[in-house]
């Protein structure tokens, strides 16, 4: 089978426009997704903060632990058990004393985080819980109104969640 170098070989990127953000077009340079751009265009233009402005003015200025979690993306489960509930994650169980806890390592074990910061105190987990599955929730759907093609919209993501970790760090 012959490898074809010709840059028409490339499957055709569909023009975008950022939703809520004027309905202003992002430009491609060189057929190539500006993922930093989306996701810049994505906090402006959804309703509430992103998950590494809410992670950075909540989480980090108060008292809390770290966590270590798997490290890479994938999907994760909340188990209860006799002792409380669990978050297992590929081959990790990861205990937490309560639900809230358990959303919150979720969370961020789906985005593939290798370490969190887990607020000492669970009220603050709680009240913040709700915005950063929003957040998440937001960009997702941002992401799969901008492009219609599934495979393309997974690739973004999949992106938009590396820099994401890159700036939790």
């Amino acid at each position: 089978m012959a490898k074809q170098t010709a840059p028409d070989a490339q499957r055709p990127l569909p023009g975008v426009t950022v939703p809520g953000a004027a309905g202003a077009p992002i430009e491609f340079r060189g057929r190539r997704i500006p993922q930093l751009e989306i996701l810049k265009a994505l906090s402006r233009s959804g309703a509430g903060r992103g998950v590494v402005e809410i992670y950075k003015q909540e989480v980090l200025p108060i008292k809390t632990r770290t966590l270590r979690l798997i490290g890479r993306k994938c999907s994760a489960r909340i188990i209860h058990t006799l002792l409380g509930y669990e978050v297992k994650a590929s081959f990790k169980r990861i205990q937490c004393p309560d639900m809230v806890t358990a959303r919150y390592v979720k969370l961020f074990t789906e985005l593939g985080c290798r370490s969190i910061k887990l607020p000492y105190d669970p009220t603050v987990t709680a009240r913040l819980i709700p915005e950063l599955e929003r957040a998440v929730e937001s960009l997702l759907r941002g992401v799969s109104e901008m492009f219609d093609e599934r495979t393309v919209a997974m690739y973004v993501a999949r992106y938009l969640f590396t820099l994401i970790r890159a700036e939790l760090r």
